[in-house]
């Protein structure tokens, strides 16, 4: 009677993974921590559990230019993957996430940007990840469980952290790291990006208007 079935993935959500070689990886890594390090001297009392964070603006400073020259390379990369590559953007904010063992971060998600990204400078030897909320509100209104999660019966994705790994999503995706289940600190740099001129180039209706037409 079926003479033809098929799925289609409709509506997907990108996740850039960016890895560098090994030694570049190992070089950026080690001066972003002893700059970390050095900003966080002596450290600020936090409440067992909690994590330390700098301040956001951490991409205005020397010491991370290399680090900005990573994050506008690899954007340009996505900007031209979504073909939105003519229109600039820019950092809104970049800060560094150390996150002792126990330490976590819950769910959350970074309005008024348009991309997100996270970049690991050291991570605990049992390893890390971060997880991903399905961005669909209904998808999870009715969840019977299945015999086995895919990306498409699970309602999250994971992507695993490593060292001198870079990852960046849409600003609007929920997501959240668990507790370091390790004995050393997890120590990650987090930024935004926004087009820098999106009043003036974009932010206009989409649509054509039909009032005022010859006819």
């Amino acid at each position: 009677m079926i003479e033809k079935q098929e799925v289609q993935e409709i509506f997907p959500t990108p996740l850039w993974i960016v890895d560098l070689q090994p030694a570049a990886a190992a070089s950026l890594n080690a001066k972003l921590k002893a700059e970390i390090e050095r900003m966080l001297t002596p450290r600020p009392k936090i409440p067992a559990g909690s994590n330390w964070q700098t301040p956001q603006d951490l991409h205005t400073k020397p010491a991370f230019a290399e680090f900005v020259k990573l994050i506008e390379t690899a954007s340009r990369g996505v900007a031209r993957f979504l073909q939105v590559d003519q229109y600039p953007m820019l950092i809104t904010g970049c800060w560094a996430n150390i996150n002792p063992p126990g330490a976590y971060h819950p769910m959350h998600h970074h309005p008024n940007n348009y991309l997100s990204g996270v970049y690991y400078v050291a991570v605990p030897s049992v390893g890390s990840q971060i997880i991903f909320q399905d961005p669909r509100g209904q998808a999870s209104m009715i969840m019977p469980r299945p015999r086995q999660y895919t990306r498409l019966t699970a309602n999250g994705a994971n992507a695993q952290s490593k060292e001198g790994r870079l990852l960046i999503f849409p600003a609007w995706l929920k997501h959240t790291v668990p507790a370091n289940d390790g004995e050393s600190e997890r120590i990650s740099l987090s930024f935004n990006l926004m087009f820098k001129n999106f009043s003036e180039t974009m932010a206009a209706p989409l649509w054509d208007a039909t009032a005022g037409k010859e006819k």
